[in-house]
């Protein structure tokens, strides 16, 4: 049995690690990182390593299944579509468009085709309504990025003398920031963990297990020390700082 591999990139997150998918008579049966890819180089995060589970899930959605008698039932699509259409007319028919709230996950690089879809749904349905996971999640941390530095910057841990990583776990949640912290590691950065979990970076750094709800009473007391005690750049402060 011929065994095909596909480099190709990860979709389920914004950051889009390169992957070798090892297709057999067309199913996908391995998926490792891309050694070569310069973002992951070869890492993959726990929802990356799932991908083949992921994609033959017994309980992943391939057809229409309408609510009857307290369980589901199979109906076609375009069964699904009348209904749909049909219900999303009476709503705009008794309460206007504008009762009308289109959600969508996240609407960045990994997700485009489905936002371009959605945005170009409520546009034709006439509602202003547009929400995404962005609202409460990655969009505020690019705008805040935004912001302060003009532009949404990568971190480079090996252009750093200290990191703090406070209640983050790259290990599990970004591999490819994991990867660049244990190079810089290597080579003596100095690390801070604060985090009530001692995740694997904890290990090679200072770790502060801080008890669950306290982060605001510690950012406080380091702010205390830092403005009492004149640890600052006080030019750079009052040149490119409002508060």
């Amino acid at each position: 049995m011929s065994t095909k591999v596909i480099k190709t990139d990860c979709i389920l997150c914004v950051w889009g690690c390169g992957i070798n998918a090892y297709v057999e008579e067309g199913k996908l049966v391995k998926v490792e990182g891309m050694a070569e890819h310069p973002l992951n180089q070869g890492s993959l995060c726990p929802r990356g390593k799932a991908l083949v589970d992921y994609v033959y899930s017994p309980d992943r959605l391939k057809y229409p299944m309408k609510r009857e008698n307290g369980g589901w039932k199979r109906i076609s699509w375009d069964e699904a579509l009348d209904i749909i259409a049909t219900e999303l007319q009476q709503v705009k028919d008794k309460y206007g468009a504008r009762a009308l709230a289109i959600f969508c996950g996240s609407i960045g690089v990994e997700n485009n085709e489905l936002a371009a879809f959605a945005r170009r749904f409520r546009g034709a349905y006439g509602t202003p309504n547009f929400l995404s996971v962005e609202s409460n999640c990655y969009r505020s941390r690019i705008l805040a990025h935004q912001l302060t530095f003009g532009t949404f910057l990568l971190e480079e841990p090996e252009k750093a003398r200290c990191v703090i990583l406070w209640g983050h776990d790259p290990d599990n949640s970004r591999p490819p920031l994991a990867s660049k912290l244990y190079q810089a590691l290597d080579k003596g950065l100095k690390l801070i963990v604060i985090n009530p979990k001692r995740t694997p970076l904890a290990k090679r750094g200072l770790h502060i297990p801080i008890r669950p709800g306290t982060d605001c009473a510690l950012a406080l007391g380091m702010l205390n020390v830092i403005i009492s005690q004149d640890l600052y750049d006080k030019e750079f402060v009052e040149k490119y700082t409002i508060g």
